[in-house]
């Protein structure tokens, strides 16, 4: 023999030899382990507490990880607010936002722990998937917060306070809403699966981004009016403290590194009021007028056919399926004994048990007869080693008593059952019979089991099969309410379902965010090629899923769920962003809108990779495939919004189908008579000092220019 399986069979009730069960597996566990290594055994071991032991080593391995994943976002969320003075590399001190974006990170952490909370005052279960749950929303929270700087930003700095919320909120609210709603929405509708791990999930997710978006739009909103006002007053982003403008030119160098701030010019419609960050000055000059380039588009559109070409290859290759090693950790125990099953025990003899829940009357011949027929046909299918692997009670008895040359008569046929498996103590019977009275006082089987070996059933798609077999043998026999059980069976129903509730959330999920995109984007042809876009990512991550290794199975189920949202995300801004521009050439629409959208676009996907990176060694198969997925997700979502989707609108969605949009969104600017009236200066100048602030302030080496030329768009 090169392997033998022993198999222990503990009792699990009632609740105090449960308890006595588990602590003794525990022990069992400790006394393996502290066993010497055998140069010519070799023992693995496996018990009930073992998945879930080592699922909660996953969980419990992603708590410093998220540590480090929240300072990776502050770190790059604060880089991000960093805003120079023009003309020179000091930072600008009233326009850098450091504070307001360690409390968008912030925020997006008290919408987690609030969805917590509910999630466990409301008796919602918790499973160890839902650990990597709070990766996925601090960085999905934060997009909202670069989207509202970004709109903040976009307004004159010589309005008031009010009317610079008021046009932030106007320019923003469609975009934040649409996040906010198809990200909720993907994950609302995940909870219609049959897979309660994807169900439990979705709940905890679609919660708590739900409570990040109401903190935003109370909580952090009223940060960014408190930081706006700070800015209108010349403050230091930090510290709240009056700083050097930058005419100062006999400034400390200590001062003019950190205490230099600009102030606003007193014309609302000047450019320097509108200050643009590096990556949005990127977007709007150099990217956008290079796309819309014919040789470009060209390109673009090869690319776009080589794209579809290798996710289409992809998807012809997928693969089904979470294998129970697949669950543990790396080092786990427990891999060494599925190894081994696999190699030697799942080829030939894995027990199979089918339990006879509703038992014939077999005092009766033909009942008896008819059961020994039906362990036959179990025995003899393709998966099933035969006869000689059958492990029955029934049979053992019949045998026994034909031994001893004693009839079983029909009358006496109980009483000679229970003799038999109430023989002695450790009978291997007892837990193979469920014992029941009738009315009359005569003891009678009402539900008992039977064992057969398995053969041939090392591959997922021969588990299926062995699955769907078996099964449809104990159809035949619905009187006797049969159930066929392994524990593989776990698994290969989770084969079974994956596919149709994929495709079942999917389906209702981008007709859920159809919806919204028909709703918010007010130009019925750009939502169209939103949702071609939709089905254009999730394609793709499919596709490049399997060119990386993962299979289709619950983990990236809740991943294809998402990216649903993901590609509304960011292929709505842009769509968004090109419909509500007031010009009439389709290449002026795109560079406004990627001007406005495509860097606060790209730092909420590269928050969100940065976030789930520090996953991307956990030695665990289900943390790993959560961040492949999740990258491939939010790449090919980021791909598509600032490359194809632009291209593809300024082919296909024309001045001639745009709805006119003088009113819309960020274009629907204030006039300049809202501004105030008297000239803007520093707030210790006094009032007799304006006129040379004013002066000084445009002929100043670190200002920018009066004669810099800028786009008046109001109407």
């Amino acid at each position: 023999a090169r392997a033998w399986l022993l198999i222990y069979h503990l009792r699990f009730q009632p609740a105090n030899t449960n308890w006595l069960s588990g602590q003794w597996e525990q022990a069992f566990r400790q006394a393996l382990d502290a066993y010497p290594p055998d140069p010519y055994i070799e023992i693995a071991y496996f018990h009930s507490q073992t998945l879930p032991d080592e699922l909660r080593r996953n969980a419990d391995s992603l708590v410093p990880r998220f540590v480090c994943s929240f300072l990776i976002l502050v770190s790059f969320s604060v880089l991000c607010s960093i805003v120079t003075i023009d003309g020179s590399l000091y930072v600008d001190w009233v326009l850098s936002k450091p504070l307001l974006s360690i409390a968008g990170v912030i925020n997006a952490c008290m919408g987690i722990a609030s969805a917590m909370g509910m999630c466990v005052y409301l008796g919602v279960p918790y499973n160890d998937i839902v650990a990597v749950m709070p990766f996925l929303v601090v960085a999905v929270g934060t997009d909202n917060m670069f989207l509202m700087v970004a709109a903040v930003r976009r307004t004159s700095r010589a309005l008031s306070v009010e009317d610079r919320m008021g046009e932030c909120m106007a320019d923003a609210a469609v975009s934040i809403l649409i996040t906010a709603l198809t990200d909720a929405f993907s994950f609302t509708v995940g909870t219609i699966t049959t897979i309660p791990a994807v169900q439990i999930f979705c709940i905890y997710t679609c919660l708590a981004i739900s409570m990040t978006f109401i903190y935003q739009m109370t909580f952090f909103c009223a940060l960014v009016s408190l930081f706006t006002k700070h800015e209108e007053r010349g403050r230091h982003c930090v510290f709240m403290r009056e700083t050097v403008p930058p005419r100062l030119h006999s400034s400390s160098l200590l001062s003019r590194v950190l205490w230099m701030g600009s102030r606003a010019h007193p014309m609302p419609e000047h450019s320097s009021n509108k200050k643009d960050v590096a990556g949005a000055d990127f977007f709007r000059n150099w990217y956008a007028p290079l796309l819309v380039q014919p040789a470009l588009r060209i390109l673009a559109a090869v690319w776009y056919f080589v794209y579809v070409v290798i996710s289409i290859i992809g998807c012809m290759n997928l693969r089904e399926g979470l294998e129970p090693v697949n669950l543990l950790v790396e080092d786990s125990y427990a891999i060494p004994h599925y190894r081994i099953l696999e190699k030697y025990f799942w080829q030939y003899g894995a027990p199979l048990q089918i339990v006879v829940n509703n038992a014939p009357d077999l005092r009766d011949p033909s009942e008896r007869r008819r059961i020994t027929a039906m362990t036959h046909t179990f025995a003899s299918t393709k998966h099933s080693v035969g006869d000689e692997g059958v492990e029955s009670w029934f049979e053992e008895m019949e045998r026994f008593y034909n031994l001893h040359g004693v009839t079983i008569g029909s009358k006496d046929f109980y009483a000679l059952a229970e003799r038999f498996v109430f023989s002695s103590k450790n009978s291997p019977w007892i837990g193979d019979t469920v014992w029941g009275t009738e009315p009359n006082g005569t003891r009678v089987v009402t539900s008992f089991r039977f064992i057969i070996g398995m053969k041939e059933i090392a591959t997922t798609s021969a588990q299926q099969e062995a699955t769907r077999v078996f099964r449809e043998v104990a159809s035949r026999y619905p009187a006797y309410n049969i159930t066929t059980f392994m524990p593989l069976w776990l698994f290969t129903d989770q084969y079974e379902l994956v596919v149709p509730n994929t495709v079942q959330d999917v389906v209702v999920a981008v007709a859920c965010m159809l919806l919204i995109a028909f709703l918010l984007i007010p130009e019925p042809s750009c939502a169209f090629w939103v949702a071609f876009t939709i089905a254009s990512i999730d394609l793709g991550v499919l596709g490049f899923m399997t060119l990386w290794g993962v299979n289709l199975d619950a983990i990236s189920m809740i991943t294809i769920i998402m990216s649903v949202g993901f590609s509304v995300d960011y292929s709505a801004h842009i769509a968004y962003g090109y419909v509500v521009s007031t010009s009439d050439d389709p290449k002026t629409r795109i560079q406004e809108a990627l001007g406005d959208l495509g860097w606060p676009v790209i730092q909420g996907g590269l928050s969100t990779i940065l976030a789930v990176s520090v996953l991307a060694d956990v030695p665990a198969y289900m943390i790993v495939t959560f961040f492949k997925t999740v990258v491939l997700a939010i790449s090919i979502g980021l791909l598509h919004g600032i490359l194809f989707l632009p291209v593809f609108l300024s082919i296909f969605v024309r001045g001639c189908c745009i709805i006119k949009s003088d009113h819309i969104g960020h274009h629907a600017v204030a006039p300049a008579m809202k501004a105030k009236q008297t000239p803007q200066v520093a707030p210790w100048m006094s009032p007799i000092e304006g006129d040379a602030n004013l002066y000084a302030y445009q002929s100043s080496a670190f200002s920018p220019s009066i004669e810099t030329s800028f786009h008046d768009k109001s109407h």
